[in-house]
């Protein structure tokens, strides 16, 4: 029941976010210079109008009941302010921050968030009662739940505000230390931390500042390693491959004191050093920069230091079994660098005693990589769950990639005895085809596809889509006709998340052809939702769905869409809806009858717009 809460909820914040990542395009009229000129005006007026609203959602804001509903709201209305209006963008997010931290409780000592001092002590009896007495092993795991919901929170806000100013987010960090909880001595994993976030904030400035992001990394290496040096490392090789290629000494001078044999993320910073820097096999290096990779530069000493060092780790008594396996993934450069050594590591991999779910692993992986799409579908039968999924998932992708999508269909008709799972592969194998051919805009292959498509809403969806091709190639007729062809599989009360996927689906799509009839359709929806709002209001009073705090619904919480996500699968909608008519959009949110739907409705519209002037800045400047 919970789920099926936090589907509908999030349903209504959709509603006014109908679209997909298509440009919405205005018939030319005039010479391009008047028509340039118009625009911009259009431009500007429309942006003034939206700062306007925007100024409304940030005083709004703190009408909001919850602290994270408001840090939600004045995070990312400072967010879009910063271009425009910095100082109070700043203000803003230090608002936001102190609602944030004030939704975590005390820390052990008795601190919070941000505050280094201790609360007024407990009586003399209760500290002693306290300090002999353990907590129990629920108490431990709600500890450790929420000082991973604690972390997550500030790992996306500190994200948003170091795409703005690295140095800011790091002020803030550095106000706000999360003292870990205690963690069980057997725990065969490592607690993210501090120095994770400072490397994230690093990786954010490589984009915009490769000199500020490497001293920001650097200070972070010297407390230890982290799963995000890598990305740190790969982002600023993109942008400036001599800060990456000194950074990269740091971290092999860093790597010598290291015992990779147990530090798992000095382990594999070891690896992934090695293997960026060289070109994988099967990218030729010419092409290696129009993929997006680019070989770390080391030299020949640098590779043949990491070499040694991650041998040794290798082949020391203490090294960890589960990491000593992807040792092969560097085997080439032991070959080239210390042949000798490479003798002794594969005499040991062929000597390790493997399990079983290894040695199937092995079996699985290899098969993936080089099987065809009907012998991933066999493999499958004899397979357990989780490996079952997989392979399912590898037949299906390949299959499509490949052009065998028909054959493979085949094949599940008469390899795939059980039909739940034979239904559960036509479907993926439609999704999976479906994006394909949207992707490719491959229009004719779509139009055979559609009989065959097993669910009606997935029919309806990929029609959608399809619509919104043809729009593009100017068949503007025979989209709405198709369109109206896919409202008619559509039901409209959002009971269920396929029902509603396929909804949006069509609202998109009539966003982007036809916005008159989107907001025709739009507005009686959102008078259903705010009568199923209200019953489900009433309803958590019984029973506690999660979705409700104090009264007010929870903006964001796990498993919910955040709103910088809606607005990169969304925003171009918005954007179509408000060109055609800012004042009905706008109007469009606020009839959304809860106050803290109609801050967020209205905060997207001011996302979308803002981002998509932006961009446009940007374009016109290169």
């Amino acid at each position: 029941m919970r789920i099926k809460f936090h589907r509908l909820g999030f349903s209504l914040l959709l509603l006014i976010s109908f679209s997909l990542a298509l440009p919405w395009s205005v018939a030319a009229q005039g010479d391009e210079k008047e028509k340039a000129q118009k625009e911009d005006e259009k431009r500007q007026e429309l942006e003034r109008k939206t700062l306007a609203m925007l100024d409304e959602v940030a005083t709004q804001a703190l009408s909001l009941r919850l602290p994270e509903n408001r840090s939600l709201v004045l995070a990312n209305a400072a967010d879009l302010l910063w271009t425009h209006d910095e100082k109070r963008a700043r203000s803003l997010f230090w608002d936001a921050l102190n609602n944030l931290t004030s939704t975590i409780g005390p820390a052990e000592d008795g601190s919070t968030l941000g505050d280094s001092t201790t609360k007024d002590s407990r009586t003399k009896e209760s500290t002693a009662k306290d300090s002999t007495t353990k907590r129990s092993t629920n108490d431990k795991a709600q500890s450790l739940n929420q000082y991973f919901a604690t972390f997550s929170a500030r790992q996306e806000f500190l994200r948003k505000v170091a795409r703005r100013d690295p140095q800011l987010a790091l002020d803030m960090l550095r106000a706000t230390r999360q003292p870990p909880p205690e963690q069980p001595a057997s725990a065969n994993y490592r607690l993210p931390n501090e120095s994770d976030l400072e490397q994230e904030i690093a990786n954010e400035a490589a984009a915009r500042d490769p000199k500020r992001a490497v001293q920001i990394a650097r200070e972070s290496l010297s407390k230890g390693f982290t799963f995000q040096l890598l990305g740190v490392l790969f982002n600023l090789n993109q942008r400036s491959p001599e800060a990456a290629s000194e950074f990269a000494g740091d971290v092999i001078d860093k790597l010598q004191t290291a015992n990779l044999a147990t530090d798992e993320a000095a382990w594999w910073t070891a690896i992934g050093l090695l293997r960026s820097a060289r070109t994988p096999p099967d990218v030729p290096g010419e092409n290696s920069a129009v993929l997006g990779w680019r070989r770390l530069k080391l030299s020949d000493d640098q590779r043949r230091e990491l070499v040694e060092i991650v041998t040794d780790a290798t082949l020391s008594a203490s090294a960890n079994s589960d990491l000593f396996s992807a040792v092969s993934l560097v085997m080439p450069d032991v070959e080239q660098f210390a042949p000798d050594r490479a003798v002794k590591i594969r005499m040991k991999l062929a000597e390790r005693p493997l399990t079983k779910e290894q040695r199937e692993f092995g079996q699985y992986d290899a098969l993936v990589s080089k099987g065809t799409p009907e012998e991933l579908l066999r493999a499958a039968g004899g397979a357990n769950d989780s490996q079952r999924d997989a392979l399912f998932q590898a037949a299906v992708m390949k299959a499509v990639m490949q052009g065998q999508a028909d054959a493979l269909r085949e094949s599940i008709k008469s390899e795939v005895e059980d039909q739940s799972q034979r239904n559960r592969l036509n479907d993926l194998l439609d999704a999976q085809q479906i994006g394909w051919d949207v992707n490719h805009g491959d229009t004719e292959s779509l139009q055979k596809l559609l009989p065959s498509i097993r669910l009606k809403e997935k029919r309806a969806e990929a029609m959608a889509q399809m619509a919104i091709l043809l729009e593009k190639n100017g068949a503007h007729d025979e989209a709405l006709k198709l369109l109206d062809e896919a409202q008619a599989l559509v039901k409209v009360d959002l009971q269920s998340q396929t029902q509603s996927e396929a909804l949006m689906a069509v609202l998109l799509a009539y966003s982007l052809i036809d916005p008159t009839r989107a907001f025709a359709s739009i507005e009686p929806i959102v008078d259903r939702a705010n009568d199923n709002i209200a019953k489900l209001m009433l309803l958590d009073k019984l029973i506690k769905s999660g979705l409700v705090k104090s009264g007010e619904i929870v903006l964001q919480q796990p498993g919910m869409i955040s709103p910088d996500f809606a607005i990169f699968k969304y925003g171009q909608g918005i954007v179509a809806l408000a060109k055609a008519d800012f004042n009905r959009t706008k109007a469009m949110a606020d009839r959304l009858q809860r106050n803290e739907l109609r801050i967020l409705a209205r905060l997207l519209i001011a996302q979308a717009l803002l981002h998509n002037n932006e961009k446009a800045v940007k374009n016109n400047d290169r």
